[in-house]
């Protein structure tokens, strides 16, 4: 069967639109910004999310973190409050141009799961990780205006 030049042609056309289509759909890629979430406990998680600011929910309530694993989500910016029943909830701010804040608060019981929230990027000013265990923090809180250059806000439970 010989294929004619005209519909070669329209193949090859349709082809283009469709990957210039998929192209389209695609988010931005925000230079890379992310929130990870990683489990280095000896058991599954089960987290909870509170978006804040008109932030995207990242997962649904009572998302299945396996032990062991790490979950990123790609974001342009984020803003809100991440909770595990047992560990002090983790809320932060990682703006469209790398600015970032964040904090930890220990919940109304002792918790018994280490949390960490740490920035990576390229950082400039005062971005040191903050974390607490039993609901003791060595840096509970970074507020905003003195960290920059963040492209990555990484949470991390663990066990004790």
């Amino acid at each position: 069967m010989a294929f004619s030049k005209a519909l070669v042609a329209l193949l090859l056309a349709l082809a283009a639109t469709a990957v210039s289509v998929a192209g389209q759909s695609q988010p931005p890629s925000c230079d890379g910004h992310k929130v990870t979430v990683q489990n280095l406990c000896d058991h599954d998680l089960r987290l909870n999310i509170e978006p804040l600011a008109n932030s995207k929910l990242l997962f649904s309530n009572g998302y299945l973190l396996p032990r062991g694993t790490h979950r990123e989500f790609p974001v342009c910016a984020w803003t809100g409050r991440v909770k595990l029943y047992g560990a002090d909830m983790v809320e932060f701010h990682l703006g469209h141009e790398g600015g970032g804040w964040y904090q930890l608060t220990p919940g109304p019981t002792k918790s018994t799961i280490p949390v960490s929230c740490t920035p990576h990027g390229k950082l400039q000013g005062h971005c040191p990780t903050a974390g607490c265990t039993r609901s003791k923090c060595f840096e509970h809180s970074v507020p905003g205006g003195n960290c920059h250059g963040v492209s990555e806000m990484k949470i991390v439970y663990c066990s004790t």
